[in-house]
């Protein structure tokens, strides 16, 4: 977190992407098993709208059902999103493959960048992107 001057005191200030899906109770439940996320609150339970917060290594983020009528879209209705997640981990390799066995979809493979990265790109069961990587040691 950063630090934001603000007249005569000083306050804490952080930013967190919140993802609109369609189902957020399994979205939750995915992210939980497929990134090992923590909830850290949580309203509504399967068969109600859900808003969580969730986290996982030192990032958190939000999910939501989306909610057409505050122009909250998920990616499945606007048939693509136009944000990709990215998950910066020491093990990129097994990351990846618990994203494809809890339901992931490869859109491409994990392998070393000629720009110096090892990173994989999955699409979620919501149609969120994640890059899934690690930058590689200089030689």
């Amino acid at each position: 977190m950063s630090e934001v001057s603000k007249g005569e005191g000083t306050r804490t200030a952080s930013a967190a992407p919140l993802l609109s899906v369609r189902n957020g109770f399994k979205a939750v439940e995915f992210y939980k098993t497929a990134f090992g996320a923590e909830v850290l609150f949580q309203i509504g339970d399967e068969g109600e709208p859900v808003v969580a917060q969730l986290s996982f290594g030192k990032s958190d983020f939000w999910v939501a059902d989306e909610s057409p009528e505050h122009s909250n879209f998920s990616p499945e209705t606007l048939g693509g999103s136009t944000v990709r997640m990215v998950i910066v981990v020491d093990d990129p390799d097994a990351a990846f493959d618990r994203a494809v066995a809890t339901g992931a979809t490869v859109f491409w493979p994990i392998e070393d960048q000629n720009y110096g990265w090892r990173v994989g790109r999955v699409v979620d069961p919501f149609g969120h992107h994640w890059e899934i990587g690690k930058p590689l040691a200089r030689r």
